[in-house]
């Protein structure tokens, strides 16, 4: 609760981050929720006429499902190149598919929709990326997880073509965008809303 008159509000946050070796791959399901939880369609990554065409044009000439997860993956990114300011927090997969370009929200809202329309469990993830050439960045860093038999979670960055490695630090999980958000709230009355993020990442 904020107390009345306040002009404004601050969240720090900093910690230190144990890394171990996992190449995208998480492994056996654990937690509370059931795996057929993940198939669970949101507003964010309910599939329309785009996504459903996206799953089709990929056929069935793939050795494996996660090799054609990872052709999903190529396939977004060469439909929606990654471009900033084009969406926002509440645009949906297939709005965003539609679009000139989109975020990393927007790719992994995509590659959810798609894997679930697979029947794939899957997930969003968010967190941190760090990257060698910058400190500070602009925002959090977003991939998905999906899952398959006898292997389990496997991380997919969809923005940058590949499997999360050591840069990675996952935060939160949950079925979109606004179940993994790294801050929610609620206001009441007609006070203006303005969010500054100011952020860095470093070894």
């Amino acid at each position: 609760a904020v107390e009345t008159g306040a002009g404004g509000l601050v969240i720090r946050c900093a910690g230190e981050v144990a890394l171990v070796t996992w190449d995208g791959v998480l492994g056996a399901h654990r937690g509370p929720m059931p795996l057929w939880g993940f198939l669970r369609r949101t507003p964010l990554t309910r599939p329309g006429r785009g996504v459903r065409a996206l799953v089709s044009s990929l056929g069935r000439d793939f050795a494996s499902d996660i090799e054609r997860a990872h052709a999903l993956s190529a396939l977004i990114l060469e439909k929606l190149p990654y471009r900033i300011g084009v969406t926002d927090a509440e645009t949906t997969a297939e709005t965003a598919l539609s679009g000139e370009g989109g975020v990393c929200q927007d790719h992994t809202h995509i590659f959810i929709s798609a894997m679930r329309q697979l029947g794939h469990p899957a997930r969003y993830v968010s967190g941190y990326l760090m990257m060698n050439d910058r400190t500070h960045q602009d925002a959090t860093h977003a991939w998905a997880e999906a899952h398959f038999d006898n292997i389990g979670w496997i991380g997919f960055d969809v923005s940058n073509g590949h499997s999360p490695d050591r840069r990675y630090i996952r935060v939160a999980t949950g079925l979109d965008y606004r179940d993994a958000a790294p801050v929610r709230g609620m206001r009441y009355g007609a006070a203006q809303e303005n969010l500054v993020v100011q952020l860095q990442v470093q070894q």
